[in-house]
C-alpha cells in the first residue's frame, strides 16, 4: 500500500451555483417561492423589495392568447362562498370568526352525522358507516360490493344485496351529491335532477353518447336527435358537475394553493394564458448599496452578495419564461380538455411537451410537479394535463380514460343475462381501431369497479 499523485482525464457533470439555484427556483411552487424570497431578502443586503410594485409580464405583452374554435357560449361559474361569508363582516370581528373556522367539520364527519340522523336499523347504520369509511379520497366506492362484504365479514354479517341497498338508498343520497359512485359517469348522473328537462338530456348523452361528446355541437346534436341549443345547454350543465365530490373526505388540514398559470376565456372566446407571479411583487437590486465602494472583507462579501442577487433575479425570469412556454404548449395540445373537461383529455406525456418547447423532460417535470393552474373548468393540478394513451389503427393515439369509458359503455349496454367477456370487449375495441389486449381490458374493468362476466351472469340469474 502506498500513496502517490497521478493525473487522470475524465468528464463529469458539475452544476454551477447559478444553475443549482435556477433548478431550485423552478421546482418551487408559488407559496414555497414566497418563503424562499423572504429568506433571501433577509440574508442578502443587495436585494430589496418594492411593496408598491405590481406583478408585470414579459415584453411580449400582458397576456398571450391562443385562438380556438368556440361552439358553445362560455358561462363563468364562480365560487362566491368567501364573498358571502365576509360580505357583512369587518376587520374588527376577525377574532370572533376564528373559532368558527377551527370548529369546521370535515366531510367525513358530516357524512357520519347525516347517517346518524336517518331512521334505519342498527345493522344498516353499521353498514352505512363502514361504506363511508371505504370511500376513496375522491368520494368513489371503488372496492366493489362483494369485496366489501368479504372485508367486513369479521365485524358484521351481511350480503351484497343489503350493501347495495344501503349504498343506493343512503350513501348516494347524502350531501354533497355524487358520493358513493363506482365511476365518473355514475358520479355525474347522481348530481342531476330528473325534474329539469336539460338534466334528462345530460343523462341521455352520458349514458348513450359518451364516446361522441367531443364531436362538434352540430354532429352531436344529429347523433342524439336534438337541436344544437340543447347540446350547448347540456355541455354547460356538465361543466357545473363535480367529478371529485369527496374533497376533504379525510379531514386533512387546510392548505392554500396559488395557481402558477391562468387559462381564461376573453370576450372573443379565445384562450388567454397568463403567469400571474411574474415580477414577484417588486423584488429588485438594492439601490442604496449598488454604487457604494467597499474595501477589504466587506468588498468580497458584497461582491458575492451582488452575484447571488443577480443570479436570483435571472432565475426568476427563467422560471416565468419556462412556465409560459409550457402553458402555451398545454393550451394548444389540450384545447378539448379546457373546453369540455376530463372527457376531452388527449394522450400527452412529459416527453411530448419537452420536444415542443425545446427543454429536457426533467425540466418539464420540475415545472409541473406540485403546481396548479386556474382554468375555465376549475383549479387543476398541472399533472392532470398528462395522460397515457393507446395506439389506434390509423397511427394515432387515444386517451386511456376514453377507452375506459368505452369499456363501461359496452358493459352497460350488454343484454340482460348474457354478459360479454373481456375478450369480446377487446375484439370490439379492435374492430373500432383501438389496439388493446384482453389483459388491458380486464385491468380497466377492475379500475372501474366492474365485476367479471361470470359474476355478472350469476348476479343476473339471482335477480331473475
Amino acid at each position: 500500500m502506498q500513496t502517490k499523485l497521478a493525473h487522470k482525464l475524465g468528464q463529469r457533470l458539475a452544476l454551477t451555483p447559478q444553475l443549482t439555484q435556477s433548478l431550485k427556483v423552478l421546482a418551487m411552487n408559488s407559496m414555497e417561492l414566497d418563503a424562499y424570497l423572504e429568506e433571501s431578502i433577509e440574508s442578502n443586503p443587495m436585494l430589496d423589495i418594492d411593496f408598491n410594485a405590481t406583478p408585470t409580464t414579459d415584453a411580449a405583452g400582458e397576456e398571450r392568447a391562443l385562438e380556438i374554435s368556440e361552439q358553445d357560449q362560455w358561462r363563468e361559474q364562480g365560487d362566491n362562498r368567501w364573498e358571502t361569508m365576509y360580505a357583512s363582516a369587518s376587520r374588527d370581528d376577525y377574532n370572533e370568526r376564528e373559532p368558527l373556522w377551527q370548529q369546521e367539520q370535515s366531510l367525513s364527519e358530516s357524512l357520519h352525522e347525516q347517517v346518524d340522523r336517518q331512521p334505519m336499523s342498527e345493522a344498516e347504520h353499521r353498514i352505512a358507516h363502514m361504506l363511508i369509511d371505504s370511500l376513496d379520497d375522491d368520494g368513489y366506492f371503488r372496492l366493489g360490493t362483494d369485496a366489501f362484504v368479504r372485508e367486513v365479514a369479521d365485524e358484521i354479517t351481511t350480503d351484497a344485496e343489503a350493501v347495495d341497498n344501503v349504498l343506493h338508498n343512503v350513501i348516494q343520497q347524502l350531501d354533497p351529491s355524487g358520493l358513493g359512485a363506482r365511476d365518473l359517469t355514475e358520479c355525474l348522473l347522481l348530481q342531476l335532477d330528473g325534474s329539469q328537462e336539460i338534466d334528462i338530456w345530460v343523462k341521455r348523452l352520458l349514458l348513450h353518447y359518451s364516446d361522441k361528446l367531443l364531436l362538434p355541437d352540430d354532429e352531436l346534436a344529429a347523433a342524439a336527435d336534438c337541436d344544437v341549443e340543447t347540446v350547448q345547454l347540456a355541455r354547460s350543465r356538465m361543466r357545473r358537475l363535480d367529478p371529485f365530490p369527496g374533497h376533504g373526505l379525510r379531514g386533512e388540514e387546510n392548505y392554500y394553493i396559488r395557481p402558477e398559470i391562468v387559462f381564461r376565456r376573453n370576450s372573443n372566446n379565445d384562450i388567454e394564458v397568463d403567469i400571474p407571479g411574474t415580477g414577484w411583487r417588486g423584488i429588485r437590486l438594492n439601490e442604496q448599496w449598488k454604487e457604494h465602494e467597499w474595501k477589504g472583507k466587506d468588498k468580497e462579501f458584497m461582491s458575492q452578495a451582488m452575484k447571488e442577487a443577480k443570479w436570483l433575479l435571472h432565475a426568476l425570469d427563467q422560471r416565468s419564461e419556462t412556465l409560459m412556454k409550457v402553458a402555451l404548449c398545454l393550451a394548444e395540445r389540450q384545447r378539448a380538455f379546457l373546453e369540455y373537461g376530463i372527457l376531452g383529455l388527449k394522450p400527452l406525456t412529459l416527453q411530448d411537451v419537452a420536444e415542443d418547447v425545446g427543454l429536457h423532460e426533467s425540466t418539464i417535470s420540475r415545472v409541473t410537479n406540485s403546481k396548479y393552474a386556474e382554468t375555465p373548468i376549475g383549479l387543476i393540478e398541472l399533472r392532470r394535463f398528462f395522460s397515457a394513451g393507446l395506439p389506434t389503427r390509423g397511427g394515432g393515439t387515444i386517451s386511456v380514460y376514453r377507452v375506459q369509458q368505452r369499456v363501461k359503455a359496452l358493459i352497460d349496454s350488454e343484454p340482460a343475462g348474457r354478459p360479454i367477456s373481456d375478450q369480446a370487449i377487446a375484439d370490439r375495441l379492435q374492430a373500432e381501431g383501438i389496439e388493446i389486449a384482453r389483459r388491458t381490458v380486464a385491468k380497466y374493468r377492475e379500475q372501474l369497479g366492474l365485476p367479471p362476466s361470470s359474476q355478472r351472469r350469476r348476479t343476473a340469474r339471482s335477480r331473475q
